[in-house]
Parts: C-alpha cells; sequence; structure tokens
C-alpha cells in the first residue's frame, strides 16, 4: 500500500490542533515529520498522525475518568459559595468578575460569609499582647505564608473567644483573623482600614493603580474546592475554630501545584526576561519535557477568565509598562508553542512585576484573598455540623493472597 503524506496543514486539521500544537508534538518525539523532496515544507504520515489521535483520544477518556476521581472531582460535598460555569466564576450568584471592577474583599466577605458589615467594624481587632507583638516582629521579615504561619498560632492562644461556636463570634473571628494576616503579609500594625488599602500603602502602590491590587484579592477569594479550601473545610469539619482551618489553608496554598506555582512562574519571568526568542526557548522546554507554569487551568477550556480579566484591567490602567509588554509577549509565545493561556498565577505574578510589587507578593496576594475562601468554607462545614471522612479505594494485597 502506498504511504499517504499529509500536509502540516492537513495534519493539524485532523488531529484538531493549531500547527503551533502540531510542532509541539513533533519537539516532544510524539509525532515524526520528514523533508519532502524539493519542497521546503515537511510533510507528516497519515499513518503516524492517525495512531497519536487514538493515543490521544484515549488518554482524553481516561482523563475524564480521572475527573471524577479523588484528585479532581470527588469527594463531592454540596456548597451554596462559588460556582464556575461556562468558563465564568460566580460568588453566590454575582459575577467574580464585575466584583473584581467595584467591590472590596471585606464586601466579598459579605457575600461569602452571609454577613453585614458589623465583624469589620473598627472595635474589633485581635488584642495585641506583648506575645503577639513580638510574634508580629519575628514574622515582619519572614515571606508571605512563614509570616502568617508564625503570627497566627500566637493570636490563636491569646484570642479566646475564636473558641466560641456562636456564629457571630465565629463571624467576629475571621474578620480578626483576615486583619491579622494583612498585618503579617504587609508588616504593618493591625488595621480596620480595608485590605487592599494596607496592603497598597505598604507597597506604595500609586492611587491609580491600587485598583489591581483590590482585583487580584477578589479574583482570589474563593474557587469551589481547591486544594487549600478543601484542606480547611476537612479541618473545619473535625470541630477545629477558624484560626486552626485557616492554618490548614496556609500549609496547603504553599505547595508549588497550588498557591507556591507563583513563585515557579516568576522565575520563568526571571530566565526569559532576555531571551531573544521566546517561542524557540519555549520549545526548547517542551522538547525537554520541562514544565512551563503560570498557563491553562483544566476548569477554563477556553480561559482563565480571573486571568483575563486582570490583563484587561492592566491595559487599561498601565498600558505603557514594559512589563506588560513582556507579558503579553510570553503568553503570546506560550499560546503558539503549547496551546494554552495564561491563568491566575501568570496574571498575579504580572502585577507583581508591572506595580513593582516585594518579592512573592503574588503569593501574598492569593493568601489574603484565599483567607476569606477558607473562612466562608469553615463557616458552611460548621453549619453542616458533619464530619468529613472519605473511604480509600483499597489496591493493596488482598487478605491471605
Amino acid at each position: 500500500m502506498a504511504t499517504e503524506w499529509l500536509s502540516s496543514k492537513e495534519a493539524a486539521r485532523r488531529l484538531g490542533v493549531s500547527s503551533a500544537t502540531l510542532y509541539a508534538y513533533v519537539s516532544r518525539g510524539l509525532l515524526r515529520s520528514e523533508g519532502s523532496p524539493g519542497q521546503r515544507e515537511r510533510r507528516y504520515r497519515a499513518q503516524d498522525v492517525s495512531q497519536l489521535k487514538r493515543r490521544r483520544d484515549v488518554g482524553r477518556k481516561a482523563e475524564s475518568i480521572a475527573a471524577n476521581a479523588l484528585d479532581f472531582g470527588t469527594p463531592v460535598l454540596e456548597s451554596s459559595l462559588t460556582l464556575i460555569e461556562n468558563g465564568r466564576l460566580f460568588y453566590c450568584g454575582h459575577d467574580a468578575t464585575r466584583l473584581a471592577r467595584n467591590a472590596s474583599l471585606e464586601q466579598v466577605a459579605q457575600l461569602l460569609w452571609d454577613c453585614d458589615d458589623r465583624p469589620f467594624g473598627p472595635k474589633n481587632l485581635p488584642p495585641m499582647s506583648a506575645a503577639l507583638r513580638g510574634a508580629w516582629l519575628a514574622a515582619a521579615a519572614l515571606p508571605p505564608v512563614d509570616s502568617c504561619l508564625v503570627l497566627l498560632p500566637a493570636a490563636a492562644r491569646w484570642d479566646h473567644p475564636s473558641w466560641v461556636e456562636d456564629r457571630t463570634a465565629m463571624l467576629e473571628t475571621g474578620a480578626r483573623i483576615l486583619r491579622l494576616l494583612t498585618a503579617a503579609v504587609t508588616a504593618e500594625p493591625l488595621s480596620d482600614k480595608p485590605v487592599h488599602e494596607q496592603v497598597a500603602a505598604a507597597w506604595r502602590v500609586p492611587a491609580d493603580q491600587a485598583p489591581l491590587i483590590r482585583a487580584a484579592l477578589v479574583l482570589s477569594a474563593d474557587h469551589e474546592f481547591n486544594a487549600s479550601a478543601f484542606a480547611a473545610r476537612v479541618v473545619a469539619s473535625t470541630g477545629a475554630n477558624l484560626y486552626g482551618s485557616t492554618m490548614a489553608g496556609l500549609v496547603a496554598i504553599n505547595g508549588p501545584r497550588h498557591g507556591g506555582l507563583t513563585r515557579r512562574v516568576a522565575s520563568l519571568f526571571d530566565e526569559l526576561r532576555d531571551a531573544p526568542d521566546l517561542d524557540g526557548e519555549l520549545s526548547r522546554r517542551v522538547h525537554d519535557r520541562v514544565y512551563i507554569p503560570g498557563f491553562g487551568h483544566q476548569l477554563y477550556p477556553d480561559g482563565d477568565i480571573r486571568a483575563a480579566t486582570l490583563f484587561a484591567m492592566l491595559r487599561e490602567i498601565v498600558p505603557h509598562s514594559p512589563e506588560l509588554a513582556f507579558a503579553d509577549r510570553l503568553a503570546a509565545a506560550a499560546e503558539r508553542v503549547i496551546d494554552r493561556k495564561p491563568n491566575v498565577d501568570f496574571a498575579t505574578v504580572t502585577i507583581e512585576r508591572v506595580l513593582g510589587l516585594p518579592k512573592n507578593s503574588a503569593l501574598a496576594l492569593f493568601l489574603l484573598g484565599r483567607t476569606v475562601g477558607w473562612i466562608a468554607h469553615a463557616l458552611e462545614q460548621a453549619a453542616h455540623g458533619t464530619l468529613i471522612r472519605p473511604r480509600a479505594r483499597y489496591t493493596g494485597p488482598r487478605p491471605g493472597s
């Protein structure tokens, strides 16, 4: 049987991918291309393309099955907090991207916690004992998550009302925790000012650029049962107080596959800042099977709406920023090479670079915003009054075997 040859355009069409993705398949050794006599364009064996398509379709089916397994799906719990649907994000029925344009983090907390603004009143600040002041001073020189993990246990030791299970007391505890973490991240004294104002002042962000801080906080507030929110919820289900749940969220968010991913994105910015050929550099990484962080999200196949919103605001507020121009070039190159769009980690690191914020500020914004979500999940789980205890699917040797 004669060999059927395909042009790159036809091969990409049969695979249902862009030409850039086709190139990535070749770079990764998933597909062979050969020179055509007298032609500059590479060609592909139709049989190889068909085999790759079958393998990929089988892989996608396996991914679909895995999406219903523990790592990305179950255990499924009922929640009225956040909806991710058709590429959009909603907090209690309100479009999060619209809230990012005009709401403060405290106003989003009122939505997710189902309360008014009284917990955030000026009288509801944690008592600053000598021990807590010492912990605050010790935390000031540490990275964001570490500073929070130093300050929060110290505060819990002296915040006796935090163990009261009355809903009003729990709401007030949640507000005190948010204030404490803001003080830890900014290395500034406790304040009842809105979180975005405290952060902008501490990091010397001009007033006309401060909406970017507020928007990043709002869009980080919650994202359904992400790893840190689930960790916080599991701890809450044991009857632990909000300090315990928040500490669980902090530990989880620091991991490099969750909030800590912003560190890897920041490293990518540094490594590629002076690269003369971004497409070529990214292609080399693909070929060497080096993970490229900051792109794609399983819940947003057409692009992370949070990142799209933050980039739209960046272009409105700082349209001539060289750092934004570089981020746009890097994002465009990544879409050509790996066929993925920027996610919220990439966007918050871009804000960090554009505004000239301190190192690890992207993670700091993420954890401050997500604190509202952790507390919302803990409050909701406490109202359910049940222990989260999933069963294991045993895969070891059977007894007597």
